[in-house]
């Protein structure tokens, strides 16, 4: 081969080799096909007992009406929430909570506590209560979009 060719290989091989790993994370990346999305499921108990929690343990931060807590707690109603979980999932907003809420205790409630309380917030963002209860299980949460 002359010179000219040889000093265009090495380029040539890192094109061919950058084009193979973005195909092959592609590959990975996007899903074969898109999951099925559903609406939120919960209940008028859940959001009752939820209520409950919500008076209980996160009114001195998020405030009575989700958006006047006295220590500056994040709105959790209202364009707020729609901004920052309308593209994610029950399974988001359920981890969230359960993981950093309360800020003194994070994830020492009870499992079925954050679903309640998960309901409540869901109620209050014009989701409706139906007659199933919001499930436990991730990957059903996973598949409950909060797009509207």
């Amino acid at each position: 081969m002359s010179e000219t060719k040889l000093s265009h290989l090495p380029q040539a091989i890192l094109t061919l080799a950058i084009a193979a790993i973005a195909a092959a994370t592609a590959a990975r990346v996007a899903p074969s096909q898109p999951a099925a999305q559903a609406a939120p499921t919960f209940t008028a108990e859940q959001v009752d007992r939820g209520r409950a929690v919500y008076g209980r343990n996160c009114t001195d931060c998020h405030g009575t009406t989700l958006d006047n807590g006295e220590f500056g707690g994040a709105p959790l109603k209202g364009s707020y929430f729609r901004r920052h979980w309308a593209s994610g999932s029950v399974a988001a907003l359920y981890g969230k909570t359960k993981t950093t809420m309360p800020p003194d205790r994070p994830g020492q409630l009870s499992d079925q506590t954050y679903l309640d309380l998960t309901a409540f917030l869901l109620s209050q963002n014009g989701y409706a209560a139906g007659d199933k209860e919001l499930p436990s299980d991730l990957e059903t949460q996973q598949k409950m979009s909060l797009k509207k």
